[in-house]
């Protein structure tokens, strides 16, 4: 008896492990592609961060109706992505993901990719469906942020680098900061 009750207690810790946790073996420990929660993404499709894996990210989160440091953080990493362009990278993503997964949804987005000339091959714009998971991806990227009484959102406005395996190489802490480095890297990585 206690050795059939020690087969099913290990039959459903077994079941208890999710699929992605099998997937998510050849993911380096130290990338992000380790969060497994799945997003939405301008054009209403769910996807996981893994998905992106194989190409260079410049990642930040932002929310859409922010008055203030988003629309200036987006003017930045469009700057950013002049520079990689000329510099003959072509492979490439960035990634904008939303502190406002109650505001902010794929009708949105489309909306504020087209205002900001945002182009879908290269750019894409996540929302979660639950605070937790926002909460899991601002602490990996070392972010720090709190929703105000009136809606908007306290945030601070770091940009990270990902190698294609979703390994953060180097990140902008400030709006002012200075971006060669990341440039740099980015181009380096763009290629390969």
């Amino acid at each position: 008896m206690k050795k059939f009750l020690k087969i099913c207690s290990m039959f459903l810790g077994l079941m208890a492990i999710s699929p992605s946790t099998f997937a998510n073996d050849k993911i380096p420990k130290d990338s992000i592609f380790q969060v497994s929660s799945s997003w939405n993404d301008q054009n209403a499709k769910t996807i996981q961060l893994s998905n992106f894996q194989g190409q260079p990210i410049i990642l930040t989160m932002v929310y859409l109706s922010c008055p203030h440091s988003c629309p200036m953080t987006v003017a930045k990493l469009q700057e950013i992505e002049k520079k990689i362009v000329a510099k003959g990278v072509s492979k490439y993503r960035f990634i904008l993901a939303s502190f406002d997964f109650e505001n902010d949804r794929p009708a949105q987005m489309k909306i504020f990719m087209k205002k900001h000339k945002l182009d879908d091959s290269h750019w894409s714009i996540l929302t979660g469906s639950k605070d937790e998971q926002i909460r899991e991806l601002a602490v990996v990227l070392g972010i720090n942020y709190k929703k105000l009484d009136d809606g908007d959102f306290s945030h601070s406005n770091v940009i990270s680098l990902l190698d294609v395996d979703g390994r953060i190489l180097t990140k902008s802490e400030s709006l002012s900061a200075d971006d060669s480095d990341l440039i740099q890297k980015a181009v380096k990585i763009g290629e390969k």
